[in-house]
């Protein structure tokens, strides 16, 4: 199904290929690049259809699936009493990491843009993403609601690797090129003092996945804040980046990262 779709979409299949371009065009022959590109789309179909089936998993199933690596450094920052900020991306099964909260007994908060297009996927999604333990609320105004979580010692994860608006994100590295990008983990880290962890959901073959937790982010701290939440902003960025390059077929390639304008690039 994903190559499939790899070869008839068109547009989205030139839109992972510009991205890759720009990620990896000193770095990797296009051969190796639209390689990339198709088994990119292959996770995406295998997200898909995993999707569908995560409202009949039990624990057993969850832990026969998926390999949890660093429990040990959640328990340990959760005992802080500060809560705790999860740095999310849309990368390898992104929507299993929904059952984390049932792993942990804490709900997990996430903030994510709403599904606009179609209200019937987004009733879907929402209702599969809640059955999972997820309590999803939208960007707008969400403020009061994540520091009220985080004083009551819950989690809460914010995606950051989607394209931010103008007006709300700032332009820092990503992949040597500047990307808009939302400060707002930087923002509420450096306000609550909460530990950020970065989560990735790995994929590991064709049914077995591995949920790797890292150690809490560093961050800078030099009393400007406005330079401070840049440096923040880029260092999450470059975590990121960083897990990338370990799985480029993994990541959602098919979203305009840094581009909005359109261009007319085929191949």
């Amino acid at each position: 199904m994903g190559a499939l779709g790899y070869y008839l979409d068109w547009e989205h299949r030139n839109v992972a290929l510009q991205n890759l371009r720009l990620a990896f065009g000193q770095e990797k022959a296009m051969t190796e690049i639209r390689g990339i590109a198709k088994k990119a789309f292959q996770n995406l179909a295998m997200v898909a259809i995993e999707f569908f089936r995560i409202p009949k998993m039990d624990s057993g199933t969850f832990a026969e699936k998926v390999n949890v690596q660093g429990m040990e450094i959640v328990e340990r920052v959760s005992n802080e009493g500060k809560g705790v900020l999860l740095l999310l991306s849309h990368f390898g099964n992104w929507e299993l990491m929904g059952w984390m909260s049932k792993v942990l007994g804490n709900p997990i908060m996430v903030i994510a843009k709403p599904i606009k297009k179609n209200w019937r996927v987004a009733q879907l999604v929402a209702r599969v993403r809640t059955e999972a333990g997820l309590e999803v609320i939208p960007t707008e105004k969400a403020s009061r609601k994540v520091l009220q979580a985080l004083s009551r010692n819950r989690f809460v994860g914010i995606l950051i690797d989607q394209r931010a608006k103008r007006s709300e994100g700032i332009w820092v590295d990503f992949f040597g090129r500047k990307a808009p990008t939302t400060p707002a983990l930087a923002v509420l880290a450096m306000r609550t003092g909460a530990p950020v962890l970065p989560i990735f959901m790995v994929r590991k073959g064709h049914r077995h996945h591995q949920l790797s937790i890292r150690e809490p982010l560093v961050l800078v701290d030099t009393g400007d804040i406005k330079k401070d939440v840049e440096a923040n902003t880029r260092l999450m960025n470059e975590t990121l980046e960083s897990m990338i390059r370990q799985y480029p077929e993994q990541w959602f390639w098919v979203h305009r990262r840094w581009e909005r304008r359109k261009r007319a690039y085929r191949t």
